[in-house]
């Protein structure tokens, strides 16, 4: 009887127990993320915290086919992630399941929306680029969208404030389409590709653009990049911007010079060149002194050359080339040697080559020196900083920083400095415009006050002429080759009166060429404007003939840009005095003022204050007509040195006046071949 007492009192305290066992065995799982009915590109972020009367187990994750385990982050929280890529467009259940050691479990749910991201693949254009007016758009995206994706091309303009955008064209699923972009002629927008469809999208950043309309502009080549220079049959340009590449524009052969590893990458200021064996360039190198730094590199005939470990390149000019490294050298391209001109190493803007290898620099920032074959003379010299100097091998032009910080603009002779204007000094490494350019014995400068400069030439003759006249004008050089490249062999001058460019000549009519953006370049006797990735020609018509009307009198003749061409000579300024360079059987030239004149033979002509000025005017006037009569085409240079010419160098007098200077004799060498 007991037995039986104690098995009913035993089943009867189990079936009392049951109830509690099973709330103390009880089960919580609540959603932190995603929240209900949420939407996902490729993946889902899980978190939800779980209570339980035991220790948990496991947490799984399933959606679809896709499962994964969550892990404890601490205390309750249980997370995890769980790709969706693959899955098909629409609703999809999350269910999250706990289970605790004695295998109970609990589950919750959320229901998850997928949408996948469209992709996009963009066609055209891929670089920098121009459009002349019209611009093909190409692009592609896939989407698992039932209705597909549409792309939307827009252009961000940011010249005006605040920003604005344009849409240029859509389409669905696909757009390839060309768009005429004339009205933003002058103008450079930044292209993008709006990717997108009911839940989702994307912005592609494409290419700058710029946008040239004029009608006077000849597409003559492109290349897949930004040109930096080129020539005849080469043209060097930056793709992407770690890679420096050559295209040969017979052949269409494109050969990589260099590529730069990551993370460097070229810059807009850092220089390029080609030359007869290849190219110079600079590249980024270490920091020197926690400041940017460049190597110097010549690519040659195949090899890749350091010139110098930090350095930069001031210019190049035919086989001549001006740089610093340990100390500043004049390197003969055609020969691949170095002369050092100086054991310290001068900045850009304190240093320039001519074509045959004459080089001007300021020593510190008070001397202005010329240097030649190994010689240096003493130019000019000043209580007031100097700086920029800048030679054609005929003339040398530098800038004075007066007292007053006003900047003026001076030509330095034998006899003397020639104010040309007062005028801003040429703006910092980047900007597209400097004070002044010389080129074939011309120099076109600013004069003006600030805020109101205009460009005014200055002949071989000494004669000067306002060029522009409206509103304030600049001169059109870009950064890498500041001081060169604006005036033709027989004048002409390429100018900008934002935000157009111009061509200019002394009596005529300046005559428009385009928009401001790009730089023009006078080569090898024609016009040609560089902009992004496209080369230009300016056609061949003329800017006008004659010196007189708006721009001064007439005291010489002058004709188009692709016309018959005067032979011209012009005093060319070397350190021991004033050195005359003549074309055989040519007329005598127009020198430039305050210079000696070269007779015929090698008497150098004294020019003497008593004469009066009938007899010079009558002088000049006999060589104009003898200039015009001896008209040739310009010469190409001749790598063999066939084409030399005779030049006479007159005798320097140390310490002796402008009289005595005057009054110098001379003796005939051979010149050597100009390369």
């Amino acid at each position: 009887m007991r037995i039986i007492r104690f098995l009913l009192a035993s089943l009867f305290c189990a079936l009392a127990m049951l109830p509690a066992r099973a709330a103390w065995a009880a089960i919580n799982v609540t959603f932190v993320e995603p929240a209900q009915r949420s939407w996902s590109h490729t993946y889902v972020n899980i978190h939800v915290e779980v209570s339980s009367t035991l220790p948990i187990a496991r947490v799984l994750a399933q959606m679809g086919a896709g499962s994964v385990i969550l892990t404890n982050t601490g205390g309750t929280a249980y997370k995890a992630g769980i790709s969706t890529f693959g899955m098909p467009y629409g609703e999809h259940v999350l269910t999250v399941t706990a289970t605790d050691v004695a295998g109970t479990s609990a589950s919750a749910q959320r229901t998850v929306f997928q949408n996948q991201t469209p992709t996009a693949h963009i066609l055209a254009p891929l670089h920098e680029t121009v459009a002349h007016p019209s611009l093909r758009l190409a692009a592609t995206c896939v989407d698992d969208h039932p209705e597909d994706c549409t792309i939307r091309a827009t252009a961000t303009f940011y010249d005006t404030n605040p920003s604005t955008s344009v849409e240029l064209a859509r389409g669905t699923a696909a757009l390839d389409t060309v768009v005429d972009l004339s009205a933003y002629s002058g103008r450079s927008f930044d292209l993008r590709y709006q990717v997108g469809d009911l839940y989702a999208s994307i912005t592609l950043l494409g290419p700058t653009v710029q946008v040239e309309a004029s009608p006077l502009l000849e597409v003559i080549d492109e290349v897949p990049g930004r040109i930096v220079d080129f020539d005849e049959t080469r043209i060097l340009f930056i793709k992407g911007r770690e890679e420096l590449l050559v295209l040969d524009r017979a052949t269409r052969a494109t050969t990589r010079v260099i590529k730069l590893p990551y993370p460097y990458r070229f810059n807009d200021s850092m220089r390029a060149f080609l030359t007869g064996a290849g190219a110079v360039m600079e590249v980024p190198a270490l920091p020197v002194s926690g400041r940017p730094s460049t190597a110097v590199y010549e690519w040659r005939d195949g090899a890749l050359l350091k010139l110098a470990e930090n350095g930069s390149i001031a210019f190049v000019s035919g086989d001549a080339m001006a740089y610093s490294g340990s100390g500043t050298y004049v390197r003969d391209l055609a020969s691949g040697t170095d002369e050092l001109a100086l054991g310290v190493a001068l900045d850009r803007t304190s240093m320039d080559v001519a074509e045959d290898g004459l080089l001007a620099y300021v020593n510190g920032r008070w001397s202005l020196y010329t240097r030649r074959d190994g010689t240096s003379t003493l130019l000019a010299t000043s209580g007031d900083e100097i700086t920029r100097p800048v030679t054609d091998g005929f003339n040398v032009v530098f800038t004075k920083i007066l007292r007053t910080g006003q900047p003026q603009s001076l030509l330095a002779t034998p006899s003397g400095q020639v104010p040309l204007g007062v005028a801003p000094v040429a703006r910092p490494e980047g900007a597209q415009t400097g004070a002044y350019q010389l080129h074939a014995g011309y120099i076109a400068f600013l004069k003006g006050s600030r805020g109101a400069e205009q460009v005014w030439l200055r002949t071989p003759s000494g004669a000067q002429h306002q060029i522009s006249f409206s509103s304030p004008s600049q001169l059109d050089d870009p950064p890498a080759r500041l001081g060169h490249d604006g005036i033709s062999d027989t004048g002409e001058v390429m100018f900008i009166t934002p935000p157009r460019r111009y061509l200019g000549a002394p009596g005529a009519v300046p005559r428009e060429i385009g928009s401001h953006l790009g730089h023009a370049r006078w080569f090898e006797g024609a016009w040609y404007v560089v902009l992004a990735n496209t080369l230009f020609q300016v056609d061949e018509g003329s800017s006008g003939e004659g010196e007189g009307g708006a721009g001064g009198s007439t005291d010489e003749s002058f004709t188009g840009a692709h016309g018959a061409r005067a032979a011209m000579s012009t005093t060319r300024l070397g350190e021991a005095g004033a050195r005359a360079t003549s074309a055989p059987a040519a007329g005598s030239p127009e020198l430039p003022e305050g210079e000696v004149p070269a007779a015929s033979g090698c008497a150098v002509a004294a020019r003497e204050p008593g004469l009066g000025g009938a007899l010079e005017g009558v002088v000049l006037a006999t060589l104009g007509l003898a200039m015009a009569a001896r008209g040739r085409p310009r010469r190409r240079r001749d790598r063999g040195g066939a084409d030399a010419a005779p030049s006479w160098r007159a005798a320097p007098q140390q310490g002796s006046d402008t009289s005595s200077l005057r009054a110098a004799a001379c003796s005939c060498v051979r010149a050597s071949p100009r390369r």
